[in-house]
């Protein structure tokens, strides 16, 4: 074979002394074996066995490594005689090479080795014919991909470091002199009918013989050995060649290979560098020049379906990652839709296919794929349904990748692919539902683009009509908001953890799924609250109360009075884009239990564990003083939404309403144990206790079927009667510990804990009903008796610090939560301190302004209110600060004689009235009852009807002088009603 001078001059340019290679192969050269005998064929055929061949070839590859050697040289005669021996073939078989395909390994690697040294020797001029070059090759390959399992280091194989550098030898020869280029030549010049075939096969072990614990000189000869190859190539490179480069870029630069250290079955899998992948992606750029077009136009071909481009190449025309939708199925009228399959992922990526060779293309070499966008796009209204799926998802992967801007250079391409979020494919849009969110969370810095992307979802959400893919965006917007950070932290910890901020998800997406919650179909509607909630309180509650948690218990006032500003450093972006989410959580309480069940149950979830944060075992999520700042700040936000409030207060009632009926039927229970077994008493008692039990079930959600045993055991009469006869007495003691307001959150942990494994004897269905109405019962982190004291104290920290309306929010809280629960307001320390707060309003030497604000918010009215409303829950209490007290009673009473308004006045009687406490049981004498209301109404009934107070005032009286008799006449009225 007489290489071309295109050849001979590569060659001839890389041939160069190679003995730093060597090192560890070629061992000193002996002086007692004759260089020119050794390099003869007399010497090769002359072996006796196995053991004297395998010995004298290592001899001859020894002597040809010496630079001195030289073809034709007078020195070495027989060096030509050798080279045809090496390739001698048996008489019987002509296709039979004795040296070349030897039974013994080590026989066919140094005869290889051999070869390699006389490639070197003889270049330009290989001393064989074409069929003589081919099997020389091919038994290379054969050695050469040995070298992916030959690690040097490697211990535990005998003899592993001179098998690596036999091997390693080959591929360094195939890099320095770049032997391969022979092949080259034969296909070029179509001398070999094999040559194409066996270049393919040796690029293909070159790229894979490289293993990730290989030395860094390994990859680099791989990419320098393939890279000679394809320069070499004039003009056109065969698809087949191609193929060979793309295959390990589409397998991507990660693989999954087992685990040697798993034990289980099958054994687990572990993610890898994919070494091929690299050294591939070097050559690509390294031959970028010579080999972009041929890419592009063998990528063209293929989507395109071009009949002559898809003969030539093995690289597949279909999506391997994932299943396309079949076009061939219809809807039948009537049906139901069957067109939006739940789609399959894999982690393993097809090497073998166009779309993920085309997606790591623009990883390596981008402008290859300059003319193959337009290709993919024009498959984007393609009427069969497999391609235009495969087109849009190849689209959202490149215009979604991080390090990608083929969206904003093709923005005509980009347009036509956001315009598949109306396909008629339910699957297609289910793939641009992830593809949009996948833009979103890396492109957000292309707020155009963004913008377009945030419309087209929003659409999605709101008029799609198959139910399952509204909910599955409803499910990737939640989550892309849910684990973005916060703009803050956008240059630091976003850019290194590679996430993006919350801007990435715009306001009106974020209303979008708000306007699911009012959706006839129950799934979305409480994925939509849920996901919605969730977001509130990491984007909003966390960023607004973080310099309070920060804090702690001992944070600046000036902190907490920033939080509720509405007139300072207000951020309106986040208030508009996050405030109004309570409004449609409390909303959602329209729905009953007997419409939504579930729904109502997610709500108290929700207001409990999520919008304020949750108390674990090993701690609360917020402060008490977040919590109390946090409720404070949401009941701010509701408070011109006249809905939200009634039905926040409508959820709060169905709460206390549940914890009187349990307490009453633990009552009523507890009496019927009392009984006499088996007595008309104890069977009255009994059936009062179930009535009871069946009162309280109506204020729960019915219980689950989860029984697989039982047909009857998701029944409500089965779960309440095996509830009622449970015998477990602990049962009944850790209901009691919910069953009023005032319990601690570790009373409500504990009944979340303990209840479940204490009922699981009784069934699925029952253990599944108590864990529900226990929910219900306990006190969340929205209010509770800690966060309400809280409240008190804040509130009067405020006036103090002369801020009138956020000591008013504060008030707003405690009466709204005594309004519903009056315990919470008569804590023991709750009850003192308003009454210090309230003698503190009555005395304190003010300015005018300090005077007009208390009046603007109605701080007296509101403390006034909450007391009447608090006191009653302390009857039956013996007072010990008696002090307090009496000023209380003292300043009630001058708010009903002297300056108090018409409200004021009526909840100070109130407030008398319910502090009228014997330190004995409760009164049943109407003696004693009677002596007791004259000991407290008497000297204000006195006072009240003092002529001077009932006088009609003058037309020219002051207004205050004009309200004074409604104040007066409101006191005896509210007397007359509590008498």
């Amino acid at each position: 074979s007489q290489p071309t001078d295109a050849t001979r001059t590569t060659i001839l340019a890389n041939k160069a002394p190679l003995r730093s290679y060597n090192t560890a192969i070629m061992a000193p050269r002996r002086k007692a074996v004759d260089p020119p005998q050794v390099l003869s064929a007399s010497y090769l055929e002359g072996a006796k066995n196995k053991n004297d061949l395998l010995k004298r070839l290592k001899n001859i590859t020894e002597q040809l490594s010496d630079e001195d050697v030289e073809p034709h040289s007078p020195h070495y005669p027989g060096l030509s005689s050798l080279a045809t021996s090496l390739v001698s073939v048996n008489d019987d078989d002509d296709t039979a090479y004795i040296y070349l395909n030897h039974k013994d390994k080590d026989v066919r690697l140094h005869s290889v080795l051999a070869c390699m040294e006389l490639f070197y020797i003889y270049a330009p001029e290989p001393p064989w014919n074409e069929d003589e070059i081919i099997e020389i090759f091919q038994q290379m390959i054969r050695q050469l991909g040995n070298l992916a399992t030959c690690i040097p280091n490697d211990a535990s194989v005998s003899n592993q470091v001179h098998q690596y550098e036999a091997y390693f030898r080959i591929l360094e020869q195939l890099s320095e002199v770049k032997i391969g280029v022979v092949l080259v030549d034969l296909v070029r010049t179509e001398q070999a009918p094999h040559a194409l075939e066996t270049l393919c096969e040796l690029i293909k072990t070159i790229l894979t013989c490289v293993h990730v614990d290989h030395p860094p000189e390994v990859g680099q000869h791989a990419e320098s050995a393939v890279a000679a190859c394809v320069e070499e190539f004039e003009g056109n490179i065969p698809n087949a060649v191609l193929d060979e480069l793309l295959m390990p870029v589409g397998s991507g630069p990660v693989t999954y290979v087992i685990d040697p250290k798993s034990k289980e079955n099958p054994p687990a899998q572990i993610q890898q560098t994919n070494p091929s992948y690299l050294v591939a992606a070097k050559v690509l750029r390294k031959t970028e020049d010579k080999i972009s077009s041929p890419i592009a136009n063998l990528l063209n071909g293929i989507f395109s379906g071009d009949p002559k481009t898809l003969e030539s190449t093995s690289l597949s025309a279909e999506d391997s990652t994932e299943s396309p939708p079949s076009s061939g199925k219809k809807k039948k009228k009537g049906g139901k839709d069957t067109s939006s399959p739940t789609l399959n992922f894999t982690k393993d990526v097809g090497a073998g296919d166009v779309y993920s060779i085309a997606y790591e293309l623009h990883r390596i070499t981008p402008m290859i794929l300059t003319t193959v966008i337009g290709t993919v796009a024009s498959d984007l209204t393609n009427t069969d349904v497999d391609k235009r799926w495969q087109a849009t998802k190849l689209l959202g992967r490149l215009f979604a990748a991080r390090t990608s801007d083929i969206a904003m250079r093709f923005r005509p391409c980009f347009r036509d692919w956001l315009r598949r979020s109306y396909d008629p494919e339910g699957a297609i849009r289910e793939m641009m539902i992830r593809s949009l969110t996948n833009f979103l969370s890396s492109q957000y810095n292309q707020t155009d683009l963004c913008s377009d992307v945030s419309e087209a979802l929003s659409v999605i959400i709101k008029l799609d009509k198959i139910t399952e893919i509204r909910v599955y965006a409803i499910h990737q917007v939640c989550e892309l908001a849910h684990s973005a950070t916060s703009d803050d932290a956008v240059s630091g910890e976003a850019n290194r953890r590679k996430t993006h901020p919350i801007s990435a998800v715009s306001a009106e997406l974020l209303n979008a799924v708000g306007s699911r919650v009012s959706s006839k179909f129950k799934t979305e509607r409480k994925d939509a609250i849920t996901g919605l909630a969730k977001i509130y309180y990491k984007h909003y509650v966390s960023t607004k109360l973080q310099h309070v948690q920060e804090g702690g218990e001992n944070v600046d006032i000036d902190e907490i009075l920033d939080v509720l500003s509405t007139k300072e450093n207000v951020d309106t972006a986040l208030e508009e884009k996050f405030s109004w989410i309570p409004q449609k959580v409390f909303e959602s309480v329209f729905f009953t239990d007997k419409q939504d069940p579930d729904l109502r149950s997610r709500i108290f979830q929700i207001v409990d564990d999520i919008m304020l944060g949750t108390v674990k075992k090993e701690g609360a999520m917020l402060s008490p003083t977040s919590r109390a700042v946090g409720l404070a700040m949401i009941l701010q936000t509701l408070q011109t939404k006249d809905s939200a409030n009634k039905w926040m207060c409508t959820l709060f009632s169905h709460r206390s309403n549940l914890q009187r009926s349990l307490a009453s039927y633990l009552d009523a229970r507890s009496k019927a144990k009392e009984c006499e077994s088996g007595s008309a008493e104890a069977f009255t008692a009994d059936a009062d206790a179930m009535e009871k039990l069946e009162k309280m079930a109506a204020l729960c959600a019915p219980p689950l079927a989860t029984g697989k045993n039982s047909a009857d055991e998701g029944d409500l009469e089965t779960v309440l009667r095996k509830l009622h006869a449970a015998k477990d007495k602990h049962i009944f003691r850790i209901l009691s510990t919910i069953a009023t307001p005032t319990h601690s959150p570790s009373a409500r942990l504990r009944a979340l804990d303990e209840l479940p494994k204490r009922t699981k004897s009784l069934g699925n269905a029952t253990s599944s009903w108590v864990r529900s109405m226990a929910r219900r019962c306990a006190m969340g982190s929205f209010i509770n008796s800690e966060s309400i004291d809280t409240c008190i104290i804040l509130s009067q920290e405020c006036f103090e610090a002369g801020d009138c309306e956020a000591a008013s929010h504060f008030l707003r809280c405690v009466k709204i939560a005594t309004s519903i629960f009056p315990a919470l307001g008569g804590t023991k320390e709750g009850f003192k301190q308003l009454a210090e707060f309230f003698d503190l309003c009555r005395t304190t030497v003010m300015t005018s302004a300090m005077k007009k604000d208390m009046e603007k918010f109605g701080i007296v009215t509101i403390i006034s209110d909450i007391l009447a409303k608090a006191a009653s829950s302390r009857t039956g209490k013996k007072e010990k600060d008696t002090d307090s007290v009496d000023t209380l009673r003292k300043q009630l009473h001058r708010t009903c004689t002297r300056e108090g308004t018409p409200e004021q006045a009526r909840n100070a009687v109130y407030a008398i009235a319910a502090m009228m406490n014997p330190r004995s049981k409760p009164i049943t004498d109407l003696s004693v009852r009677a002596r007791k209301e004259i000991n407290e109404f008497e000297p204000i009934l006195k006072a009240l009807v003092n002529p001077s107070r009932l006088s009609i005032p003058d037309d020219d009286a002051n207004p205050k002088t004009k309200d004074r008799i409604i104040s007066v006449l409101t006191a005896i009225t509210a007397i007359a009603e509590c008498a």
